[in-house]
């Protein structure tokens, strides 16, 4: 079996040797299987400090030739900034043409249960339907037994965000890590200024490429399988994450429903590669066209709504104890919502993102 292994990374010097620590702990690795093959490909895009070199220093010390016969790895340097476009470049140019399976991860995340990989290879080799094998991700503040007040407050708005998952259950697709079939993600390729990939991506994969209707099952949360993510606590960088996220979702829908609408014609992924190559910023006066087509206000209701949804899944007295903080939470997000609407409408939503992650 053949594996390979793409982890993005934009200026994640501080944080890949963490991550390729956590990697190298996984069971893939400490209880090597002679049937596979595995290659790891560290992609920096358009880094301006070391982390292509700290990844090589971090890499050649953690592959052992005794132990890790079945492991490769190598470092490829992309001049373009945007995760979209090195996600792109991994899975049609770097990645093995003959891998069975490709594993995106971040640069900046670690991998907690030493199963997680093993699981999620386990969930697609033995459930045809699959596509796409999800973990869990976690808050490094929901880690903690000491958290100050905004940690606090950053773990119980987690619980309030409407989109949880459970083991074997269908899932959203969380671009931290992912394992997806080779053959089905080689037929997807991604705008090259698309802001965040996680809506575009799980509606290319749940519709077959806009083919067919929604099916869920495409996605699923695999057992014991797990990965730790900084969460946002400072209050201005919160909200900047939250006005990026939200542009993301709502880009990626615009775009969804440009391609629902053509889903008669030609190959999605064979569009988009070919309007990347005629221009790379093709996508962003698309978008702009729909935005003017469209009534002033963006944002769907069930980003707004979201909050108060997820208190129908809790017992009575939780609701009513999480009821306040709702309500403060989406206070929240329709500030947000106002400040992602407007950068839409003033185009200040695609290729100026530097960082796409």
């Amino acid at each position: 079996m053949n594996i390979s292994i793409g982890i993005l990374a934009y200026n994640e010097a501080d944080f890949i040797p963490k991550m390729l620590d956590s990697l190298f702990q996984q069971s893939l690795f400490t209880q090597p299987n002679p049937d596979l093959d595995i290659k790891i490909y560290v992609i920096p895009n358009a880094c301006t400090d070391q982390t292509a070199s700290i990844a090589a220093t971090t890499l050649e010390n953690l592959v052992k030739p005794d132990i890790h016969t079945h492991v490769k790895w190598s470092i490829y340097e992309i001049e373009r900034p945007g995760k979209s476009n090195a996600w792109n470049e991994f899975v049609h140019r770097f990645s093995n043409p003959n891998a069975d399976y490709l594993f995106l991860m971040d640069a900046d995340i670690t991998i907690l249960n030493p199963q997680t990989l093993t699981s999620m290879l386990q969930l697609l080799e033995t459930s045809s339907e699959t596509w796409i094998a999800m973990d869990k991700p976690i808050k490094d503040v929901s880690l903690k037994t000491n958290k100050n007040p905004l940690e606090f407050l950053s773990e119980k708005v987690s619980s309030l965000s409407g989109n949880k998952a459970s083991e074997g259950k269908p899932s959203w697709l969380c671009g931290q890590l992912y394992l997806g079939r080779a053959n089905i993600m080689r037929r997807i390729w991604l705008p090259k200024t698309l802001p965040t990939q996680d809506s575009f991506l799980y509606s290319m994969i749940v519709t077959n490429g806009f083919k067919e209707a929604e099916n869920p099952e495409r996605v699923i949360q695999a057992p014991s399988a797990s990965h730790i993510f900084e969460a946002y606590t400072s209050i201005s960088s919160l909200l900047r994450h939250q006005k990026w996220l939200m542009i993301g979702q709502i880009v990626g829908e615009l775009v969804s429903e440009s391609f629902l609408n053509q889903k008669d014609q030609e190959d999605i992924g064979t569009m988009i590669k070919n309007h990347n190559e005629k221009d790379p910023l093709w996508l962003d006066e698309m978008v702009q066209k729909m935005i003017a087509n469209k009534s002033w206000w963006l944002i769907p209701n069930f980003i707004l709504t979201r909050r108060f949804k997820s208190l129908a899944n809790k017992s009575f007295f939780k609701a009513i104890l999480f009821l306040p903080l709702a309500c403060v939470a989406f206070g929240v997000d329709l500030w947000v919502a106002f400040q992602a609407n407007s950068a839409l409408h003033k185009g200040e939503a695609l290729g100026h993102w530097k960082k796409s992650q």
